[in-house]
């Protein structure tokens, strides 16, 4: 007859085996949640629309323009250059800066100069 624990102690290694090769043991779902984390690549300006969509990737020194504006919920600017960011909250964003609010945006370009964006 086979001790109780002994056979516990098989089971829960097995089971413990199977959740690391199949991913989803606790380190497994840590995982999983960081890499649904999308992150702004370095020399983009990133739109985070609002629902939990793919971000809007713009190129450093590019413009894009938004009709219907985008709904987002997050603006990030990973580029050397200042951006401003038109829209229902108008605003200038620093390189490495992020605005986390919900809002419109109709457009976003990089900060002309002298550096001031248009109101």
């Amino acid at each position: 007859m086979r001790n109780r624990s002994t056979g516990l102690r098989r089971v829960a290694a097995v089971g413990a085996a199977l959740a690391v090769a199949l991913g989803t043991g606790v380190g497994g779902a840590a995982a999983a949640e960081d890499e649904a984390v999308v992150t702004c690549q370095y020399g983009y300006v990133c739109l985070q629309p609002l629902l939990g969509a793919r971000p809007v990737m713009v190129k450093e020194g590019e413009r894009a323009t938004f009709n219907p504006a985008l709904q987002v919920t997050e603006v990030t600017n990973m580029t050397r250059v200042a951006y401003c960011v038109g829209g229902g909250l108008s605003y200038a964003l620093p390189p490495g800066g992020t605005q986390t609010w919900d809002s419109s945006v109709f457009t976003v370009g990089p900060m002309p100069v002298p550096g001031a964006c248009a109101a």
